[in-house]
C-alpha cells in the first residue's frame, strides 16, 4: 500500500498531525488493542500522513456522525488509501436518498425473515457439522471453523457450488488483507469475473438455484422496477465482501478471548441464555472495522476543518474503546449495561447501519452455544506465536486451541 508520507494539506494544523499507520504499524501485529487504546490520548480528531494522508475520529459519537451525516461525509470513497474508480458496492457506494431505496431491497428481500429462513437452524448445523471434523481436542481455529462457517452459510443462502469455498477464501483473504494494491486488485478482480459468470448462468436457469437470497434477490424491486444485472452482480459482490471476512475476523477474537478467560467462558457455558446479550459487550470491547469515507465539500466540523476528497477513517475498534464512552474500555463486563444491551457501533450507525447485523449476530452466537460446551478447559496451545492480520478488518493469522477431548 502506499505508505510514504503525504504532503501535509495547507489546512491541516501541525498540531494535529499524527502519524498512524493501520495498514502496516508493526505494533498492531502484536497487539493491536493497546496501540488502538491510545487513541484515548489523541484529541478528537487527528490527520495521519500515511496512506496518501487522512483523518482519523477518535471517539464514539463522532465516528457514529461520520457514519449518520452523508452530507459531510460521502460513501463515494470507502478505502484509504483512495483507490481509482473502485468497483461500486450496493447500497455502500450511494449516500441517501439513492442508497434509501437499495437499502430497503436488503432489509426488505435479502435479509427478510422469509429469505433467511431457516438461519439458526441451518447455523447450527454447519457449526456441527465442523466441530465434528475437528481432532479430538485440538483444532487451528482460524482455518478450521472461522474462515468456514461464514462462507458455507453464504453458499448455502446464495446457491452457490460448497465447492468454491476455497476460492472465497482466498479473494476475502486478498481483499482485507493484501499487502500491496496488486493483491488487493487480484481479490476484486477474482470474485468480479465469478460473480459476472455465475450470476450469467443463475439467471439463466434460476429454477435451478436453491439459494433462498438469490431467488430474494432476483424477486426485489427498486422504485417499483424489477434489478438490472449490473445492480444484481453489485449487490452480490457487496455481500460477498461485506459480510464474509468480517464475522470470520470477529469469530477469532472472541474465541481467542474465551480460551484465555476462564471465568468469562465459565459464566456463559452456566448462563446460555445470557449469552446475546453478552455478545454485544464482545462486539463492543473487539470491534474489527476501518471505515473509510470521504469528506463531501468544504466544511469545519467540531472545530476542524474539512476539505472537499478529504479521507476520513471511522473505525469500529476505536469507537468502542473511547473511555468516555466506555469506562475501563480494555475491560470485558458482561453487566456493563445492566440487563440491556450495551450500546456501541460494531455495526455502523445511521443510514449505513449494517442490514447484514442479525445474520452476524446469528453466527457469532451459534458459535459460542455450539462450542463452548464442547470445549472443556478451553485454551491456545502451549507455545502459540498469536499474530493479527491487519487492515481494512483486523483478524488472528493462526488461533491454535486445544481443550480436554
Amino acid at each position: 500500500m502506499q505508505t510514504a508520507r503525504a504532503d501535509i494539506p495547507s489546512h491541516v494544523p501541525p498540531e494535529l498531525v499524527i502519524r498512524f499507520d493501520f495498514r502496516n504499524d508493526e505494533r498492531l501485529k502484536r497487539d493491536p488493542w493497546t496501540v488502538l487504546n491510545e487513541m484515548n490520548d489523541r484529541p478528537d480528531i487527528f490527520y495521519s500522513p500515511d496512506l496518501g494522508g487522512y483523518w482519523v475520529v477518535t471517539r464514539g459519537e463522532l465516528i457514529a456522525d461520520v457514519f449518520s451525516r452523508h452530507d459531510l461525509f460521502t460513501t463515494a470513497s470507502l478505502a484509504i488509501p483512495k483507490l481509482e474508480n473502485p468497483m461500486p458496492l450496493i447500497p455502500n457506494s450511494f449516500d441517501p436518498p439513492q442508497h434509501t431505496a437499495y437499502r430497503k431491497v436488503f432489509t426488505q428481500s435479502l435479509f427478510s425473515p422469509r429469505a433467511l429462513g431457516p438461519l439458526e437452524e441451518d447455523t447450527r448445523r454447519l457449526t456441527r457439522a465442523l466441530l465434528a471434523g475437528f481432532q479430538p481436542g485440538r483444532c487451528e481455529f482460524v482455518d478450521d471453523f472461522a474462515r468456514k462457517l461464514p462462507v458455507d452459510a453464504f453458499l448455502m443462502m446464495m446457491g452457490v457450488d460448497p465447492e468454491r469455498r476455497g476460492d472465497f477464501v482466498q479473494w476475502v483473504g486478498e481483499i482485507f488483507h493484501g499487502n500491496t494494491e496488486q493483491e488487493i486488485g487480484h481479490g476484486f478482480m477474482g470474485a468480479n469475473q465469478f460473480v459476472t459468470e455465475w450470476l450469467t448462468a443463475q439467471l439463466a436457469a434460476p429454477e435451478a438455484n436453491t439459494g433462498r437470497m438469490f431467488h430474494a434477490m432476483i424477486e426485489a424491486k427498486v422504485d417499483g422496477r424489477a434489478l438490472t444485472f449490473a445492480e444484481m452482480h453489485a449487490i452480490t459482490t457487496m455481500l460477498f465482501v461485506g459480510g464474509l471476512d468480517t464475522v470470520t475476523s470477529q469469530m477469532t477474537h472472541i474465541m481467542r478471548f474465551m480460551a484465555e478467560s476462564p471465568q468469562h467462558r465459565q459464566y456463559l457455558i452456566d448462563n446460555p441464555d445470557d449469552i446475546a446479550r453478552a455478545l454485544e459487550e464482545l462486539l463492543r470491547r473487539f470491534g474489527i472495522s476501518h471505515i473509510g469515507r470521504m469528506a463531501a465539500k468544504d466544511f469545519t466540523w467540531h472545530g476542524v476543518a474539512f476539505r472537499k476528497g478529504d479521507a476520513v477513517m471511522a473505525s469500529t475498534p476505536i469507537s468502542g474503546l473511547d473511555a468516555r464512552a466506555f469506562p475501563d474500555p480494555l475491560t470485558v463486563d458482561f453487566d456493563r449495561a445492566g440487563d440491556q444491551r450495551v450500546r456501541h457501533w460494531g455495526f455502523g450507525a445511521g443510514p449505513h447501519l449494517c442490514p447484514g447485523a442479525y445474520l452476524a449476530r446469528t453466527q457469532l452466537r451459534v458459535m459460542l452455544e455450539e462450542l463452548l460446551p464442547a470445549m472443556p478447559r478451553l485454551r491456545i496451545a502451549p507455545g502459540a506465536e498469536i499474530e493479527t492480520l491487519i487492515g481494512a478488518t483486523m483478524m488472528l493469522k493462526s488461533l491454535p486451541l486445544e481443550w480436554d477431548a
